[in-house]
Parts: structure tokens; C-alpha cells; sequence
């Protein structure tokens, strides 16, 4: 796992579109020197890294690609940080529950770390950091070139609500779709929602979960970045008590393409859908 890139920027094979595609708990690698601080056992760490890991969501949303956007993948667990979340612990509504952007809590409220003096700065300065400033620079790029930037926030939840979570609501949808006031184009909701739909999703528009990424240097200050977020309920494509997918996960993955490259093409983000 050490030997892994602790993020990934992965251009488009063909002409770029003016999106970035945030995918940013896919993994489970964590490193050895993060793992020696972790106060869980091998197998609770196991049951954690099923629980809270976007499972696949780097192969379901490797369609953006097509799309024309470049993909920024995290290589480290959201165990190690979590780069959706405020550094800012009075910012950050899930730091009540120990799962700010650096967690001290698993999903069940057990403890996962005691930290010590210095630990927290350096693990955001290490991961979290020059995560965002990945970030933020590509949406620079793209203001500089294109003069605007859509930014698709790539994730996937429980079917259950994990005990962690603020929506414990039953009968969770297919897909939400996350959403901010300043950010996020009302047409482009109307259209992903549309297109979901017509591809046979059940979807819900900020439920269970709300927001989207923005880098910070834009965010309610720039309307040209603009920014969605896409949750895949999991039980959808893989088994959630193992990780592994589905023999129907290459239908979700299509489906989810066309709807989404459908709704892109629409508002002017992106080509037609990937063949």
C-alpha cells in the first residue's frame, strides 16, 4: 500500500471538457505508519473499510472520462483523511461524531485513534492538502481555459444508514443527487434527475446526503465553477458486506453512463453519451 500514489490525476483520452470528476473514498489502501496509529483491530479495520469505502466508484464513474473530464482520485482511505470534509472542526457537522477530516470515530462510535500533538496537522498537511490543491488547480485551469469548470462530486452510500450518519430515513433511494444554493445550476439537477429516471433510477435530490465540492478559493465567491454531487446506492452494484461487485454492475455502470452523459450533453458540459 505504501507504494501506492496517495492521489491520482487522470486526463481524458480524448478532447477535454471543461469537468473535473472528484472520486474521492474509492480506496482502502492506508499506510503503514497510519495503520500503526490505528486503535482497531485487523478485523474491526476490515469491517470499517467495507462499511465506510465508495466501493468501485473509480471504475463506475471512469465513463466522466469519455466525457471529456479529467478524474482526480484519491489513492488513500477516507480513514486516513477525508478530503470532503471542513479542516475546521466548527465548520465540519460530522466532527461531532468524530468524523471531521481526520477521524477519531468508526461508523459504530468506536474509537479508531487517540491523537497525539502534531498528528492531525501533519496527516492533513501530508493527504488532505495537496489533495485540494489538486483540486483547486484544476478547476483553475479550466476557468483559464474554458472560463467555467463543473465539477461531478463521484460517491456511493449504504442502503442502510450506517449509525454515523445524520439521515437515518428508511427506504433510501437508487441515487442522490447533492446539491448547493450557489453552485449548482437548478437546470443540471432537472436534467440528471430526468435522466436517471428514465434509466430506471429511484431518484432523491439531496437525500440522504447534501452538498458538493467546491474548492474553498471558489466556493460562494466564483459562479463559473459550478458543481454536482452523484451518490449510487451500493447494495445497487456490489455486495455490501464484502465490497465485491455485482454480476449486474456492468448494467448499473451503462445506465448510469447514458443518464449522466444525456444530462451533460444537455446543459453544454460534454459531448454526446459514450457508445
Amino acid at each position: 500500500m505504501d507504494r501506492l500514489p496517495p492521489r491520482s490525476i487522470i486526463g481524458p483520452p480524448g478532447m477535454a471538457s471543461p469537468i473535473v470528476a472528484n472520486i474521492p473514498h474509492a480506496s482502502t489502501a492506508i499506510p503503514s505508519e497510519v495503520r500503526a496509529r490505528l486503535l482497531v483491530s485487523d478485523e474491526a479495520l476490515a469491517r470499517e473499510l467495507v462499511r465506510m469505502t465508495d466501493w468501485h466508484t473509480d471504475t463506475l464513474f471512469a465513463f466522466t472520462g469519455r466525457l471529456g473530464a479529467t478524474r482526480l482520485v484519491n489513492g488513500v482511505s477516507r480513514l486516513v483523511v477525508d478530503p470532503e470534509r471542513f479542516t475546521d472542526d466548527a465548520q465540519e457537522p460530522m466532527a461531532a461524531v468524530g468524523q471531521g477530516a481526520v477521524y477519531t470515530r468508526t461508523s459504530d462510535g468506536s474509537a479508531l485513534r487517540e491523537l497525539i500533538d502534531g498528528e492531525r496537522d501533519a496527516l492533513l498537511g501530508t493527504y488532505f492538502s495537496p489533495y485540494h490543491s489538486d483540486l483547486a488547480g484544476l478547476v483553475r485551469e479550466h476557468l483559464a481555459t474554458d472560463g467555467r469548470c463543473l465539477l461531478v462530486d463521484c460517491h456511493s452510500f449504504a442502503t442502510q444508514p450506517l449509525a454515523s450518519e445524520p439521515d437515518q430515513t428508511p427506504g433510501r433511494p437508487d441515487v442522490c443527487i447533492g446539491t448547493d444554493a450557489f453552485h449548482t445550476p437548478p437546470a443540471l439537477v432537472y436534467a440528471l434527475v430526468a435522466g436517471l429516471a428514465s434509466e430506471g433510477f429511484a431518484v432523491a435530490v439531496d437525500r440522504p446526503f447534501a452538498g458538493t465540492i467546491v474548492p474553498l478559493s471558489a466556493y460562494q465567491l466564483d459562479r463559473r465553477v459550478a458543481s454536482v454531487m452523484i451518490e449510487v446506492r451500493r447494495g445497487l452494484y456490489c455486495d455490501e458486506a464484502t465490497g465485491e461487485p455485482l454480476p449486474g454492475f456492468g448494467e448499473v455502470e451503462a445506465k448510469l453512463a447514458r443518464a449522466v452523459a444525456s444530462a451533460l450533453a444537455l446543459e453544454g458540459w460534454a459531448p454526446d453519451a459514450p457508445g
